[in-house]
């Protein structure tokens, strides 16, 4: 049916119970079992022995997701993946699913109207601390975080190559590069291009294994970073990657102007990020815009805002290439 002959009231129905859907799937998720069904159909009992669960409620919550088009019944009590259910296998949206369905992510979205009401992070209003700090005492809850991002990030890294010209660049900065995904993935398409991944002292001692595995790792070298204080000179270019959105505007210009101070007059910064559209259109950005609010007070940008950070820190915004991802290179020059 045409979402636009639907009644605003069931419309509407449909988004307030969202979660009859995404928390089965967060369920099945967690139970694996769209990587039990990659070897095969199975029946309920089995699927049953094999998760711990009570055979008659996990048929129940297999056939509400069947009817969704996640998993299919093939035959009476018999359940085989689809499309949409592979997407929740190891390695691919599983760490997603659990990340955004985890307790503490739900407890951080309990605290919205507080964060509406306040600006202030949701995140820390649940947990009692900042959101990185409480990372680093829970380093299960840290792992999904970043396997979930890193997930996406693998086809970010693929459409930023598609659609942007490194190779006038001889050595470029991704500061605050972590273990170097966006790096390498240039590098391969841009053999006469060299790179320093900057960031902190702990992310750069494993850097430096991972280097030495990589073909292109005789043109890297990792470098020690705190962005709000200083980033290392010497290249032609600074990238930030999905840096911005972590912090407010305050934040983002100490980081901005430190890049400035890394390049010469001919440098050039290159801001990988989402990009709020205008008006009502619909966009990704709009929504990840509330997760980054109640994380920790950071936020996605719209052109305009982008612009005047910029020219808040000695850069003028040059151009935005789009990508076919809901991400854009936001290029500034020294202005």
């Amino acid at each position: 049916m045409n979402p636009e002959t639907i009644p605003p009231e069931a419309q509407m129905m449909q988004f307030i119970l969202g979660k009859w859907i995404s928390k089965p799937v967060n369920i099945a998720a967690k139970l694996g079992i769209s990587d039990i069904l990659a070897e095969g159909s199975r029946n309920i009992d089995a699927l049953s022995e094999i998760t711990e669960t009570h055979p008659d409620s996990l048929y129940r919550m297999m056939r509400a997701l069947a009817g969704v088009g996640i998993f299919t019944e093939t035959e009476d009590r018999v359940f085989a993946n689809t499309p949409l259910s592979e997407c929740l296998m190891e390695g691919r949206l599983k760490s997603a699913s659990l990340m955004f369905h985890s307790d503490w992510h739900d407890k951080m979205w309990d605290n919205l109207l507080c964060s509406i009401k306040t600006g202030d992070s949701a995140f820390e209003k649940a947990h009692g601390e900042p959101v990185f700090e409480w990372f680093g005492k829970n380093p299960e809850a840290a792992r999904v975080f970043h396997e979930a991002n890193s997930y996406k990030a693998a086809f970010s890294h693929r459409a930023i190559v598609e659609v942007y010209d490194f190779s006038g660049i001889n050595t470029l900065t991704d500061v605050g590069g972590g273990f170097g995904g966006l790096m390498f993935e240039i590098l391969e398409a841009n053999p006469s291009v060299k790179g320093i991944i900057a960031d902190l002292p702990e992310t750069v001692r494993h850097l430096s294994e991972i280097i030495k595995q990589k073909k292109s790792g005789d043109r890297v070298r990792a470098a020690e970073c705190d962005f709000f204080r200083e980033i290392p000179g010497g290249s032609d270019a600074c990238l930030l990657s999905h840096i911005l959105h972590d912090w407010p505007d305050e934040a983002c210009i100490t980081i901005l102007k430190n890049c400035r101070k890394a390049l010469d007059s001919e440098g050039k910064l290159l801001i990988v990020e989402a990009v709020i559209s205008p008006g009502n259109s619909s966009s990704v950005a709009k929504l990840l815009d509330l997760e980054v609010l109640l994380m920790g007070g950071g936020r996605e940008r719209t052109e305009e805002e982008f612009r005047n950070l910029m020219e808040s820190s000695g850069f003028r915004l040059s151009r935005i290439i789009h990508t076919r991802e809901n991400v854009s290179v936001i290029e500034g020059i020294p202005g």
